[in-house]
């Protein structure tokens, strides 16, 4: 059995959100091409994994709010270091923040967690490299969560570049009572003559120049899901309306979300969003290892 002197560990997995997010070809693995800027926020899942004398349990609060067992993408993280692990087992419990089916990564960055938090509990010794080669094969924007902060994805999400960690920004966050299903908002994407987000993106970022980032913040998707929730639409004016400098969808969606100027604008504009049916999560850009329950 793999020695360690904790018995249990708890650390935090937090969503993102894509400040751009530019779609390519159909591959032939079945995945599109993207180039995309992915940004970690401090609204975050709590992970409380504990040694156990065999197996694998993953279980879920509140009840339904993510699958319990085999189906969470963090059992089948923990499944890829069971030999690692074995003779002993593992135990995890999700305490769920981040809405799933949202656009914001929450089951990604639960896999990656657990991977880490198995890592620092078994005493694995594996490197971010080896943790990132692990996280790639699980999901597309699983190695991502490894390190977080501020970093392009490419392929099909699973290439990951860290970029210059960006002055953090307050956001507001606005995830409608619907669901998406990732798969459907690709299948309905057709490729066009579409803004190459990312490149200026990048450019702006490299000048110092928030005024260029905001204006260059964009996502392929956000018109393929508007088509099929015109919610998407709706939400996103208001943000704008209530004083976001800019506001745009988040991966296939449907979460929304507007960058403020601070945090005082940001919690004004959310006291207006509330009492909808709604969630409204006020939020900030975090850097890597930084640790923040928000």
């Amino acid at each position: 059995m793999v020695e360690q002197e904790q018995t249990s560990l708890e650390l935090l997995a937090y969503a993102k959100v894509n400040l751009t997010l530019d779609v390519g070809r159909l591959r032939s693995d079945g995945y599109h091409e993207i180039n995309s800027v992915m940004q970690t926020i401090n609204l975050a899942d709590t992970l409380i994994l504990s040694a156990a004398p065999e197996g694998i349990t993953v279980s879920c609060t509140p009840s339904g709010a993510a699958p319990d067992g085999p189906a969470n993408l963090a059992y089948r993280a923990l499944e890829s270091l069971a030999d690692r692990i074995a003779p002993a087992g593992v135990d995890l419990h999700i305490i769920k923040r981040i809405p799933t089916a949202a656009g914001l990564g929450g089951g990604s960055s639960d896999a990656a967690t657990a991977l880490k938090a198995a890592n620092a509990l078994f005493k694995l010794n594996l490197t971010e490299v080896e943790l990132i080669s692990l996280a790639a094969r699980l999901g597309s924007d699983v190695a991502f969560f490894i390190r977080g902060g501020t970093a392009l994805a490419q392929g099909r999400g699973e290439t990951v570049t860290v970029l210059p960690t960006l002055r953090p920004q307050w956001l507001v966050l606005v995830k409608p009572e619907f669901q998406v299903a990732t798969a459907e908002i690709y299948s309905r994407y057709q490729p066009g003559q579409n803004r190459t987000w990312t490149t200026w993106f990048m450019a702006a970022v490299s000048r110092s120049d928030r005024d260029g980032m905001l204006a260059n913040m964009g996502n392929d998707l956000e018109p393929v899901a508007a088509a099929a929730h015109p919610q998407v639409s709706v939400l996103i004016k208001r943000l704008e309306g209530l004083g976001a400098e800019r506001a745009l969808m988040s991966g296939s969606g449907p979460t929304v979300f507007g960058v403020f100027p601070g945090e005082e604008e940001a919690r004004a504009a959310a006291r207006q969003l509330d009492g909808g049916g709604e969630q409204v999560f006020v939020c900030r850009m975090i850097r890597p290892g930084e640790h923040s329950t928000g």
